[in-house]
């Protein structure tokens, strides 16, 4: 992308629907009845880019590991192959979906828990559920939510969904696999959500008001607990003997114990333990060793979250003679804290573990989807299917043993997208691959979209032709393989990350902007009670798509002439005008957008100076204030 284009003179221009302006979305409204839609959300899923032997595409591989989704869905419907969450972890990249508003416009930026003092998603910004509803939709939404801390159907109303399996599945360990719904407090599994959803479709009539209904799965987000939530009873042993015969000052505490968390499950009988080969080579292409980043150029964030996420959830050595656990300091050392490391063949055992989960997932997907071609076969006909992921996983690329958050990475931002239209009414070319880049904040226009039969009339009423009339089509790509994607895509993570843990003192706000063939990562700290880019520590990251290097993004070049046009073009124009936003409304007005929005930025920056000027004593001992973060638990 040359300079004249990255630096447009407002967003709005920049981001506009490229194939509307083509003509593409002729505003055609489908004949018939509205169609009924079923939206299956699961959590940590990526565009599978590493395989075993016998598999070398993404088709291949969910026909191989996920036969329901290929068999209902894949096959017969529209393939997104370049679409992106974006933002990370599971709350903000939930929050965009349901609101089509970026993380930093809504200021969903934490990951929150079952505490409804955290900066939740606030009520009054639009959703999909409340415009489909706007539009005679019914919208029952079972499963994760995590967007807010609802103990009932009341409390997601205000969201425009009708919300009935509190409390909310947030993603403990093994939570999606072994969660009980009989535990105090409950822990609802992936089978829980699924029967709501089969006992909703039981009840479906004929001549009932159409729906939109969502199924949140946890899974495949139990991968992100290898290996110490895995295979815990190891874990929690070895720390045991690691400090059985030191005196307690030179003593390491393990981050968390997952033997005592709940959900608790039974270590015999615990298949997540024993993950069985699918005959993946030892390393992903893309695997870098973590002690050589800096080598790489990779910003210092990267180190920093390579090695708390191996606190939390478990470690891998980068040492391929390394043959047995070990317990090593946390970060410099300073701290009590230790990381339990195994052995070098464990990159190719998360590899075996998350294919295993996400065979896992597809068996649910597979009981929901057999109970709707139960259903007379009018309702069939005109139900339409959507699968997509929140956001992915690492699963090893790049020397991260697992998660999500802190880099720019694909791994983390690139994940499926399909849609099957039984009818064919509101998709062509099934057979075609959308390549084009498209973004989760585009999802809330093609639902609603959808919902009206491909009528955009909606969009042009107050405040949505404010809110969302630089997002793109897809619809059009859903009607057609011509119709473009976006010429670029924005994303966000924002890490709350206390001085005490950030023994490198990396930068934890992060920003990028990827084009078709250029990538470019901010890495940055705001300064004191803001949201204001420090530009005193910003490290860049950037990679060149048209190199093999570059797509694998294994060595980034910050200084790079096109890595400093997409900062600037980032800071001064996408950053203000689309990514972070103003919603329409006068600012003293307490009930309008804009007002609201200015209180969710006020909540959520409260919240990040309260964790991050806490002192050392308030995380020394792993508890306090910990517990209002997602660290160890469903992050």
């Amino acid at each position: 992308m040359k300079r004249r284009d990255f630096l447009k003179t407002t967003a709005a221009v920049a981001g506009a629907s490229v194939a509307s302006r083509l003509g593409f979305s002729q505003n055609i409204t489908e004949p018939g009845a509205q169609p009924n839609v079923i939206f299956i959300l699961v959590d940590e899923l990526r565009w599978p880019s590493v395989f075993p032997i016998g598999t070398d595409s993404a088709e291949d591989y969910f026909k191989r590991f996920m036969p329901n989704l290929y068999k209902h869905i894949w096959k017969r419907g529209v393939k997104f192959s370049n679409y992106h969450t974006a933002a990370c972890a599971c709350t903000p990249a939930r929050g965009t979906i349901i609101t089509g508003l970026y993380s930093h416009q809504s200021w969903l930026i934490t990951t929150i828990l079952n505490n409804p003092n955290l900066p939740v998603l606030n009520p009054a910004f639009p959703t999909f559920g409340k415009l489909l509803q706007a539009a005679g939709y019914k919208t029952p939404y079972f499963g994760k939510w995590h967007v807010s801390v609802p103990s009932g159907p009341a409390d997601t109303a205000p969201y425009g969904f009708d919300w009935n399996s509190p409390p909310d599945p947030t993603g403990s360990n093994l939570q999606g696999t072994y969660g009980d719904f009989n535990d105090t407090p409950q822990f609802h599994n992936d089978a829980y959500t699924t029967n709501q959803a089969v006992n909703y479709l039981q009840n479906v009539k004929t001549n009932d008001a159409p729906f939109f209904l969502t199924i949140g799965y946890v899974n495949p987000h139990d991968r992100e607990f290898f290996p110490a939530g895995t295979e815990f009873l190891t874990y929690t042993d070895l720390f045991a003997d690691y400090n059985k015969n030191k005196p307690t000052s030179a003593q390491l505490a393990q981050f968390t114990d997952y033997t005592t968390t709940p959900p608790i499950v039974d270590w015999n009988t615990n298949k997540l333990k024993s993950p069985p080969p699918f005959g993946y080579s030892f390393l992903p292409d893309n695997w870098q060793n973590p002690n050589h980043y800096a080598a790489f150029n990779k910003p210092t964030t990267h180190t920093f979250i390579q090695q708390f996420q191996a606190a939390i959830w478990g470690g891998i050595t980068p040492d391929p003679f390394q043959f047995g656990f070990r317990v090593t300091p946390y970060g410099n050392g300073n701290l009590t804290f230790g990381t339990g490391v195994a052995p070098f063949y464990y990159w190719q055992r998360g590899l075996d573990s998350y294919t295993q989960i996400t065979k896992i997932v597809d068996e649910e997907i597979g009981d929901v989807l057999d109970q709707l071609h139960k259903l007379p076969q009018s309702v069939i006909d005109n139900t339409v299917i959507i699968f997509a992921s929140d956001h992915g996983e690492y699963s090893g690329s790049h020397g991260l043993v697992q998660g999500k958050i802190g880099t720019v990475y694909e791994e983390a931002t690139h994940i499926p997208l399909i849609v099957m239209d039984p009818s064919g009414r509101f998709t062509d070319d099934t057979n075609t691959i959308r390549t084009g880049l498209c973004s989760s904040v585009d999802l809330l226009n093609m639902f609603v979209t959808l919902g009206h039969k491909g009528d955009t009339t909606w969009l042009t009423r107050y405040p949505y032709d404010q809110i969302y009339n630089n997002r793109h089509d897809m619809y059009s790509m859903l009607k057609s393989r011509w119709a473009p994607g976006r010429s670029y895509l924005l994303f966000a993570t924002d890490e709350i990350a206390p001085d005490f843990y950030n023994f490198n003192g990396a930068p934890t706000n992060i920003l990028a902007l990827r084009t078709d063939d250029t990538k470019v990562g901010v890495y940055a700290d705001w300064k004191p009670h803001s949201v204001d880019i420090d530009p005193t520590t910003v490290q860049l990251e950037f990679y060149d798509y048209s190199t093999k290097a570059g797509q694998l993004e294994l060595f980034s070049h910050p200084n790079a002439p096109r890595a400093q046009e997409g900062y600037e073009a980032l800071i001064n124009n996408y950053l203000p005008n689309e990514l972070a936003a103003p919603l329409p409304g006068n600012p003293l007005d307490p009930n309008s957008l804009r007002a609201q929005q200015i209180k969710a930025e006020i909540a959520h920056v409260a919240f990040r100076d309260f964790i991050k000027n806490q002192p050392d004593s308030t995380w020394q001992k792993g508890n306090g204030l910990r517990l209002l973060l997602g660290y160890g638990g469903p992050f």
